[in-house]
């Protein structure tokens, strides 16, 4: 493509310049025949140059326009009227292709709708009204002696001038328009992309504003639209000049990369390459990313670095060493456009991470010789291929099987266990093969001590190795440690987790011993619930005892760790060949030697035990106990759970049962009673209306007979009311309903009240109900002579005590009043304890918690 534009512009402006040369009308022939050749040669060359790099192709042929655009107006001086009339109808297309090229730099796309809006109407300006115009325009301003106007429709001078004056005036305003547009892109672009705008498109925009000047001036004054134009396309001539410069820079950037090429010979700190990147590319933001062992990449500080996003300012390019990727460079989407000066600053690149990985594994080496260095003062020995001790030497004899003169010339396997004497055979000749340093761990006895060693080997000649052994001992046991106690806490983690969510007790207790025995390594553990002094029942078990051992099993208690639990309340161990029975010698026989178990307490009591059986070849160390003991507290807190919801839903029971046998009572007493007296009233109200006139004495007799009856009844009501809830206790407060209770039980009361204020009506009603149930007990079961009440408030506590003279031997958990009563008093937060002895009275006491804002609501 690029020779036949090449060819085409030389033929094209051949030919416009042979129309200036034979022209009539033409001026200055031979000023125009060298501004023409000038403007379309340099255009035309410029757009060439241009297609053949592929970021700025489309560009290149829109520069191409711009000068084959130029041309057109030259034949405004032609002879023949056909061209002429071409001539004038597009003399002004050059300044809408100029506006499409700026607005489409550098790629040659219009990437907005601003852009081709603007473009639109710059041709539509050029073309449409410039066409109008010509159609009235007689055109005689310009030369008396012009060719005809052949799309002349009428001569309108006037009209032409105005539609002329409009295309102008639009055509200034588009100018001003682009100027806009391409100022805010300068300005929005980022440093390297600047540095490759700002030369052509202020050129550009400098020839646009004067190309619209000298369209303004135009049908004002040839003259001065001429110079208008003059100016115009001699600021246009700057812009194929700028755009070459923008290139040469690009072409200059290759010393810069030489000059980096020379500047990282010498290694240097991470953030020096960076910073040299960024100066050979003139890109301030550039970003090196360094490619890591995991396949992700960090920046100069070590921090990750992220891809770019579709659309952001900055777009990443691999950086190859060798067909390998060893980083990346994020850098200005705008340095695609030069791309030899990009390839060449990520080839050198390469090469220096390529360096400063070298220089990072011989740094590694090193390190690693030092430490083998290091560790000589442990253990260090020299070997033969075939497993000849040539020389040992160690500070510490101690870490040694021998002395070191008896292992000298001795062979590693009548040392060392055979197992491991092979072993280190094998990494001897792995050692002499392969070269380079192998480590190794291994474990063994050293008078009675179990030890772990490291052991790191080199090649020391051609059928022979040096290592060097460390001891490791403690490390390794710390590691176990921490390791057995997260599989523990993972373990207690488990069993808490069902607790919590109040899963079933046989579901933890089996959990329970499930996890003692992965956590320590056992085959068997069984979980017991003491039923009495001398059975248990088997509520969990794990592993291989006898069969009738099975879930629910009730045993008879034996000498052992469970009686031993049961006896002492704290953590036992047993040995069967210590006891004797028929139960432990039969485990005996299946191979079991003995036991080790941990109490579970529930409520301060020994609720069951946690026992671990071990067998023959089983062992654990002493702080087992202490393992355990966790297990055991959450299996109490199970039960305790288990306990609490089961004790809820009785006392749920009892409320439902004592409000319906209280509701019976009411409608008893009611039915029996005062409906009785009502319906003997209603009666005795009808005869009295039946003889009121005819016996007038009998009827006020009768009268005054259910006067009496009304007032019994009257009394029964109230009776019932308060037993239901005493009217004097809500008007009067809790000393004087217990006079009243008092004054109506049919034995001796002493009463001791000492509450200086109103309690809060749910404490008063508690303590009055405590004090009537007890009393009305006392009257009906102890067969006493007299009791005593005391009602103390004192430290936020109201303490009621009710005692007795009569035969004891009251049980809270069998009558439904008490059970009732101490359901009351502990929703209140209190307690409720009787305490009675054979025919040595009862004591009922409660204890009722007064909170401090009860009393404020009482206050109020």
């Amino acid at each position: 493509m690029a020779p036949g534009l090449l060819i085409v512009a030389v033929s094209a402006t051949g030919g416009a310049v042979y129309v200036i040369a034979v022209s009539k009308i033409a001026p200055h022939p031979v000023a125009q025949s060298i501004v023409t050749a000038l403007v379309c040669f340099t255009f035309v060359g410029t757009g060439v140059a241009a297609i053949r790099l592929r970021p700025y192709a489309r560009f290149g042929l829109l520069l191409a326009a711009v000068g084959f655009a130029s041309l057109i107006s030259v034949l405004h001086e032609a002879n023949g009227p056909f061209l002429y009339t071409l001539g004038v109808i597009g003399s002004n297309v050059v300044f809408a292709v100029l506006v499409h090229a700026l607005l489409a730099f550098p790629s040659g796309h219009l990437r907005s709708r601003t852009a081709r809006a603007l473009v639109i109407a710059a041709y539509a300006d050029m073309l449409v009204l410039q066409s109008a115009a010509v159609l009235f325009d007689p055109l005689t301003r310009y030369h008396s002696a012009h060719p005809r106007n052949l799309v002349l429709v009428t001569s309108h001078s006037g009209l032409a001038t105005a539609l002329e004056e409009v295309e102008a005036a639009i055509a200034a305003v588009i100018a001003v328009a682009v100027v806009v547009v391409l100022t805010r892109r300068v300005r929005a672009a980022t440093a390297a992309a600047r540095r490759q705008l700002v030369p052509v498109l202020y050129c550009g925009e400098t020839a646009l504003l004067l190309f619209s000047v000298g369209l303004v001036l135009t049908p004002l004054s040839s003259g001065a639209g001429l110079v208008g134009f003059s100016l115009g396309v001699i600021a246009a001539l700057a812009l194929p000049g700028a755009f070459i410069v923008t290139l040469v820079q690009g072409r200059l950037s290759r010393a810069a990369v030489g000059e980096l090429l020379l500047e990282l010979r010498e290694p240097g700190p991470a953030a020096d390459l960076e910073d040299a990147l960024r100066r050979a590319l003139g890109d301030p933001s550039l970003r090196l990313g360094r490619l890591t062992a995991t396949g992700d990449y960090i920046d100069c500080e070590g921090t990750p670095l992220g891809s770019p996003r579709p659309g952001d300012v900055q777009v990443a390019m691999p950086i190859l060493h060798q067909g390998e990727p060893v980083g990346t460079l994020l850098h200005d989407r705008s340095l695609r456009l030069r791309r030899e000066s990009l390839d060449a600053v990520t080839a050198a690149a390469g090469f220096a991470l390529a360096n400063e990985r070298a220089l990072h594994a011989a740094a590694l080496m090193e390190k690693r010789h030092r430490a083998l260095i290091d560790a000589i003062p442990d253990v260090m020995m020299r070997v033969a291929r075939d497993g000849t001790y040539l020389d040992v030497r160690s500070e510490d004899l101690s870490q040694l099987l021998q002395a070191p003169e008896e292992m000298i010339g001795r062979n590693i396997r009548d040392v060392l266990p055979p197992q491991l004497a092979a072993d280190v055979v094998g990494w001897i000749d792995r050692t002499l093969a392969e070269g380079g340093v192998r480590a190794f761990e291994y474990e063994i006895e050293i008078r009675g001590e179990h030890r772990w060693k490291e052991s790191r080997m080199m090649r020391s000649g051609p059928d022979e190795a040096v290592t060097i052994v460390r001891d490791v001992t403690e490390q390794r046991r710390a590691e176990k440690g921490q390791r057995r106690l997260a599989a523990e806490q993972a373990a207690l983690r488990r069993v808490a987790t069902l607790v919590a969510g109040n899963a079933h007790p046989e579901q933890v207790f089996q959990s329970v011993t499930e996890e003692v025995c992965r956590l320590l390594g056992l085959r068997t553990a069984v979980l017991a619930r003491f039923d009495s002094a001398t059975t248990a029942t088997i509520v969990g078990k794990y592993g291989g005892l006898p069969p009738r051992y099975e879930l629910g099993y009730v045993a008879e208690l034996v000498p052992g760790a469970t009686l031993e639990v049961l006896r002492t309340s704290a953590p036992v161990r047993v040995d069967y060949t210590t006891l004797s029975g028929k139960t432990l010698e039969e485990l005996l026989e299946l191979g079991y030697r003995g036991e080790v178990g941990v109490p579970i307490t529930v409520a301060g009591a020994t609720w069951g035990a946690l026992v671990v059986v071990l067998q023959e070849d089983e062992s654990i160390p002493p702080a087992t106990e202490h393992r355990l003991h966790a297990f055991a507290e959450l299996v109490g807190l199970a039960v305790a759970s288990a306990d609490a919801r089961n004790e809820l839903a009785a006392s749920r029971g009892r409320i439902v049962e004592a409000s319906d046998t209280e509701r019976r009572r009411l409608e008893r007493n009611l039915h029996d009673g005062a409906q009785q007296r009502l319906v003997a009233l209603s009666v005795g109200l009808r005869l009295v209306q039946s003889r009121l006139h005819k016996a007038p004495g009998e009827a006020k007799d009768l009268l005054d007979r259910l006067a009496e009856e009304l007032a019994a009844t009257i009394s029964e009501l109230r009776e019932i009311a308060q037993g239901i809830h005493p009217a004097v206790l809500t008007e009067r407060g809790l000393e004087a309903a217990l006079d009243v209770l008092a004054a109506r039980t049919p034995l001796a009361v002493e009463l001791d009240v000492d509450v200086p204020r109103r309690l809060p009506e749910p404490i008063e009603t508690a303590a009055y109900y405590t004090v009537s149930e007890a009393v009305s007990n006392i009257v009906k079961h102890a067969a006493a002579t007299s009791a005593v009440v005391r009602v103390v408030s004192a430290d936020a506590t109201l303490v009621v005590e009710v005692a007795d003279d009569g035969v004891g031997g009251a049980d809270a958990g069998r009558g439904s009043g008490l059970r009732g009563l101490r359901d009351r008093i502990e929703a209140l937060g209190g307690e409720l304890a009787v305490e009675s002895s054979p025919e040595r009275g009862t004591v009922v006491s409660a204890d009722l918690p007064v909170h401090s804002r009860h009393l404020e609501v009482v206050e109020r």
